[in-house]
């Protein structure tokens, strides 16, 4: 799958809106949950660069391993991130959709100083160190990790990660499995009686 195919899959899977985590919490709640990657379990010290970019490599393996995905990135001041990790991975410029500008609105003061990069690549464990440390040390601007396989999709910052799991199944499996991550505060909306709080809905 090429990025353009790739693209036009999650324009599909996500209505269009741009690969932003913050942003598709709220279009996409129903699917979404939020691991705290930065936060110790035992006493809530954050953690250090390396080990906050590892914990992003164990969450995302678990959704993707044996996949192709999508990386896609929005460096929004682009004289001001460092695309390096990006293009060793082979990420180019591409053209957003429409959409994404028209979403981005307020976030994206001049579209003149932003630049669009994406990858389409097979999923294995490791291939995104180098980026995986750039995000933790807040070098690169927003990205997403998506799979047009499974809808599912990643989407990692300086502190944590927004992730989107289509089925109620496996994000109660995501959930236990990372459960040591969780936000200590509890997550907003409404949750389903016994459910655990990574599974958000069914």
């Amino acid at each position: 799958m090429n990025v353009q195919e790739a693209v036009d899959a999650w324009q599909v899977q996500y209505s269009g809106q741009p690969p932003v985590g913050f942003m598709l919490r709220f279009s996409h709640e129903p699917v979404w949950t939020r691991v705290n990657c930065l936060r110790d379990a035992a006493d809530g010290a954050l953690d250090d660069d390396r080990q906050t970019a590892s914990r992003f490599d164990s969450v995302a393996c678990a959704l993707f391993t044996g996949t192709t995905v999508l990386v896609v990135a929005i460096q929004l001041d682009a004289s001001h991130q460092d695309a390096t990790a990006l293009r060793e991975i082979g990420a180019a410029a591409i053209a957003p959709p429409e959409t994404w500008i028209t979403g981005l609105g307020e976030y994206l003061p001049d579209p003149n100083r932003a630049a669009f990069m994406a990858a389409t690549l097979g999923w294995q464990r490791g291939c995104l160190d180098r980026l995986w440390l750039a995000v933790a040390r807040d070098l690169v601007g927003r990205m997403a990790i998506f799979c047009p396989a499974t809808g599912d999709a990643f989407c990692p910052y300086g502190g944590g990660a927004d992730v989107f799991v289509w089925g109620s199944e496996r994000r109660a499996k995501l959930g236990e499995r990372f459960k040591a991550w969780l936000p200590a505060a509890p997550l907003p909306g409404p949750m389903p009686e016994s459910a655990h709080p990574l599974a958000r809905r069914g």
